[in-house]
């Protein structure tokens, strides 16, 4: 069997312009690789969290908790995996500690 060639391989390949078209080109600033990732509005931060039906017990209980003690819903999470990985002391597991 014949070996296929790359899907991308024409955009991946060089390409060679005239010299007097390279000195035209505009100079480009290469993007940062973290602003890639991140959405804009938090930088180096990521979004961790799940979706859940409204009516289950668990969403209106974290959403109550959150009222009642005035605190954010970004606080009581990271709370509450601290208290997880601590409970399953995930840190020696994974040779953090």
């Amino acid at each position: 069997m014949a070996k296929r060639t790359s899907l991308l391989a024409p955009a991946m390949a060089p390409q060679s312009r005239p010299e007097a078209e390279q000195d035209k080109a505009p100079a480009v600033s290469a993007p940062q690789a973290s602003a890639a990732r991140s959405s804009g509005k938090r930088p180096g931060k990521y979004h961790l969290g799940a979706y859940f039906d409204p009516a289950d017990p668990t969403a209106e209980a974290f959403r109550v908790l959150a009222a009642r003690t005035r605190r954010s819903h970004q606080d009581l999470l990271a709370e509450a995996i601290g208290e997880l990985v601590a409970k399953y002391e995930a840190d020696k597991q994974f040779g953090r500690a």
